[in-house]
């Protein structure tokens, strides 16, 4: 960090005075400041029976729907995983399976920059709903693609309007939450991955068994999840809120609590003026940036080759198609036990660096027992070790919950978001890949290098740590800043912000 960027940092309160501000001014602060300075937020008398009574109430009305997004997002991606066993595969030869996982990737990044414009220039609820509807009929869509050529334009669309998804849900989970409660709620929508999974072999084991002169058992599948994903984004569209002082459900004096709640954040909820300051404080400023996107990219190349692979993987074990199916069903099951595990006590006791590592050690001890044991001599075990590799592909909710917690600034924290949902594709883009055709059934050379980036994960989360450490001594050590009143809610970064912590 360059000097006069920290003492630009040291006197960012002194240049967002509230005294005098014109209403262009304003305009640049984050949505709720409007409210919070009507309303004087400090003399609402608050209990912690209140408190919870309320956000009890924004997770009855607000987590069904992140629930819902992230469930339909992941079955919708991976029902080409599911399809492999239900005949997609027939009219493709060599790599072009896996082509079609590096393609949805590749367009996944291509359209996260400006899906995060949009989320913050335009109405949240409106754009996100849209982009779900979208990618709705690009599912359905995928009931008429037969070549090799026309899978690959549905996966491209699909990938393009996927790419809202994760970054909706982080910055909306930070806009109801304090920091210990996000970790919680992104650990149960989280969790809808590994319900997915579990309705996603039970899909394609039930759609196997429906076959009719016109449609093949995939191109239903595909077809009825198209039309479901659409009616939600619907649905989306008209219920879900734009920011808390746009909650219908809430009244006025909830609102209020809720707003008083995140405060302590010190990343306050929404400002619609896009700050290129901000990204530019992101890339070349914030010391955190590029080891988190390390990590990302190390942590969830796992990911790409499990989430392309696992059925095929599990075929070579000896399995048949149907059981190959099926057999996915406990991998649902322990990636909920994982997330729900791993996020419920991070919210309780913190340490998220010490959590985060530990989550590598299964998936290692996985990637050995796949290298050291025979395929089919052994496929019970090997089953049970390709289980282990979801270990260290769950901690990308960890890694939500961190860049969440540690992030200031509307368009720093959209960015942010998006930057790790761009090192989450190219790791998706590089794991399918590692599976090429010359060492199948094996695949060894794949999980050598699944074992090195699991390993490397390790030390990688600690660093991010140490930093994190280190720069809440130094902010400690600096005389106390006089702060404007509300200054939470002025749209401020974690570096501008001197009164901000970071988790560790």
């Amino acid at each position: 960090m360059s000097i006069d960027l920290e003492k630009k940092s040291e006197s960012a309160f002194d240049s967002h005075s509230l005294e005098g501000a014109t209403t262009k001014e304003e305009d640049t602060y984050d949505a709720a400041f409007h409210f919070v300075k009507q309303n004087h937020l400090d003399t609402l008398e608050l209990s912690q029976q209140d408190s919870a009574k309320v956000v009890r109430k924004v997770d009855f009305h607000i987590l069904p729907l992140l629930c819902g997004i992230y469930f339909l997002q992941f079955l919708d991606k991976s029902l080409l995983n599911y399809a492999a066993a239900m005949g997609i595969k027939k009219n493709l030869v060599g790599n072009e399976f896996a082509n079609l996982s590096t393609i949805f990737y590749a367009a996944y990044i291509f359209g996260e920059p400006i899906v995060a414009y949009c989320l913050q220039r335009f109405p949240l609820s409106k754009i996100l709903g849209l982009f779900i509807v979208c990618w709705g009929i690009v599912v359905a869509c995928h009931a008429a693609c037969d070549t090799y050529a026309s899978l690959m334009v549905v996966r491209t669309l699909l990938g393009l309007f996927e790419s809202s998804s994760a970054v909706g849900l982080i910055f909306i989970s930070g806009m109801f939450y304090t920091k210990p409660q996000q970790a919680a709620r992104m650990g149960i929508w989280s969790v809808m991955a590994g319900t997915a999974t579990i309705v996603g072999g039970l899909l394609s084991f039930g759609f196997q068994h429906v076959r009719t002169e016109r449609f093949l058992s995939w191109q239903i599948l595909f077809l009825f999840m198209g039309i479901i994903t659409s009616l939600f984004g619907v649905f989306v569209s008209f219920y879900l809120p734009d920011n808390v002082t746009s909650a219908r459900f809430l009244d006025h004096d909830e609102k209020l609590i809720i707003l008083e709640n995140v405060r302590s954040n010190q990343t306050g909820t929404k400002s619609k003026k896009f700050k290129k300051s901000q990204i530019k404080e992101l890339l070349f400023h914030d010391k955190l940036t590029w080891p988190f996107f390390l990590l990302t990219i190390t942590s969830q190349i796992v990911t790409g080759a499990i989430g392309t692979f696992s059925v095929t993987i599990t075929l070579s074990f000896g399995f048949d198609s149907y059981e190959s199916a099926l057999l996915q069903l406990p991998v649902g099951a322990l990636i909920i036990i994982i997330i729900l595990a791993a996020t419920q006590l991070v919210a309780r006791y913190g340490h998220i660096t010490y959590f985060m590592a530990s989550m590598f050690v299964p998936t290692i001890v996985g990637c050995i027992v796949l290298l050291s044991t025979n395929l089919t001599s052994q496929r019970v075990g090997n089953l049970l070790a390709m289980y282990l590799l979801y270990s260290g592909s769950s901690c990308i909710t960890l890694i939500y919950t961190w860049i969440s917690a540690n992030t200031a600034g509307t368009s720093k924290k959209l960015f942010r978001s998006v930057m790790t949902m761009i090192a989450f594709s190219v790791a998706c883009i590089i794991g399918p890949q590692l599976f090429q055709a010359y060492s199948a059934p094996g695949y060894r050379p794949a999980k050598i290098t699944l074992l090195v980036t699991q390993i490397a994960c390790i030390p990688i989360s600690f660093w991010v740590g140490y930093i994190c450490k280190k720069e809440n001594e130094k902010r400690d050590s600096e005389p106390k800043s006089d702060a404007p009143e509300n200054y939470e809610f002025l749209d401020l970064t974690d570096i501008q912000n001197r009164n901000f912590r970071y988790t560790y």
